[in-house]
């Protein structure tokens, strides 16, 4: 008798039947794919149709997309557009920018009260009821983390999100002033693994930039920074070192001149407004440590033809379309343009909300806490 075959029940009859080996393999009519092709094809598609189909494609495509070095990848290649949340709305929506139009969707995801920032596809928002209890969410994948307790003697606070991108862990940084004292401090907590606020040392900063802490606060490639329009200087700090870095403003606010500062990608930006000669100059910061400002675009208003009167009052808002498209605020409410830098392109657009009370530079991501 040939290996694979056993008798049939009769015994004595000469007929028998085959069986398959066990050790064969099957065959599959499905062409294999090096794993390393598979994850930059899976890369440039969309963090939603990722998360929401392509995950249960099979567990080879679960993997790759569950793993960290993929998200990161995937950060880089993401399309930035608007977070825009109404006035006293739980609701938001994501405007997504094309070459002359805008597009919005509803976000799925309810926020209690207002958006305080964004990074990387994450959400930083306060509770409905008490203002010092804050969330960080991704609104893709629905995963919410608290913060720790407030456990200092805050009178006014700022929060601020930001990634060190070497773990990829999410660092929540608070900067305060206690009642009793004129004098700043700051903490820091990681979110979704620890569960008490450590102090950061700011006593090396000098007096005038601790001042700063006041300010406006933005985050970008793993630093954090403060910056304020009639302050000389700017303040960052690495979260990862945990290391604060001082050093002059490009420009400073005057009765000609109009300065703001606007998350630009990894980068942060400063936007010299001169109303009179009706011209932006825009400097970018793509890192503190080398205490140098570079001017990037200098953009003649009159030359992208806007269409609206040079007394109408502009100021920038957000950079999307990864860095592309700088978003600015029109004199009349709800009213927007988009300037695109590099082609020169622009058009004017309503707001995708009647009463918008926040708009944020915003990605989907595939961006999760430690569980």
């Amino acid at each position: 008798m040939t290996a694979g075959e056993v008798p049939n029940e009769r015994v004595g009859r000469a007929k028998c039947k085959l069986v398959y080996c066990s050790n064969k393999k099957k065959r599959t009519n499905t062409p294999s794919l090096p794993e390393e092709i598979i994850f930059y094809i899976l890369v440039w598609l969309p963090a939603d149709i990722l998360y929401n189909s392509m995950r249960y494609v099979c567990r080879q495509w679960y993997k790759i997309i569950r793993d960290p070095l993929f998200v990161k990848e995937h950060l880089l290649r993401s399309t930035t557009g608007l977070l825009i949340q109404e006035n006293f709305s739980c609701a938001a929506q994501f405007g997504k920018f094309g070459e002359m139009n805008t597009t919005e969707t509803k976000v799925n995801f309810n926020f209690p009260n207002v958006l305080l920032a964004t990074c990387d596809g994450l959400v930083l928002f306060k509770d409905g009821y008490d203002d010092k209890e804050v969330y960080a969410a991704n609104p893709l994948t629905k995963q919410r983390v608290a913060a720790p307790p407030f456990c200092f003697p805050s009178f006014r606070f700022g929060l601020a999100l930001a990634c060190a991108y070497s773990t990829m862990e999410y660092k929540l940084v608070c900067t305060y002033r206690s009642k009793k004292s004129k004098v700043y401090h700051c903490t820091m907590v990681t979110m979704g693994k620890d569960h008490a606020w450590k102090p950061i040392n700011c006593q090396k900063l000098s007096d005038p930039c601790r001042q700063i802490f006041r300010g406006y606060r933005f985050s970008a490639g793993g630093f954090i920074y403060w910056a304020y329009d009639a302050f000389p200087c700017v303040v960052a700090l690495d979260v990862e070192s945990e290391v604060f870095y001082e050093f002059p403003s490009p420009a400073v606010e005057t009765e000609d001149t109009s300065i703001y500062y606007v998350r630009k990608g990894k980068s942060l930006s400063c936007v010299v407004v001169n109303p009179y000669k009706g011209t932006w100059d825009v400097w970018v910061l793509s890192d503190p440590r080398s205490h140098g400002w570079r001017k990037l675009h200098e953009i003649d208003l009159d030359a992208q033809k806007l269409g609206i009167s040079r007394t109408c009052i502009l100021w920038p808002i957000a950079w999307v379309s990864n860095g592309d498209v700088l978003v600015s605020g029109i004199g009349c409410k709800s009213r927007y343009i988009a300037m695109n830098v590099k082609t020169g392109k622009n058009f004017a657009f309503d707001s995708m909300e009647h009463d918008c009370g926040s708009m944020h530079e915003f990605a989907y991501s595939l961006v999760s806490f430690p569980v």
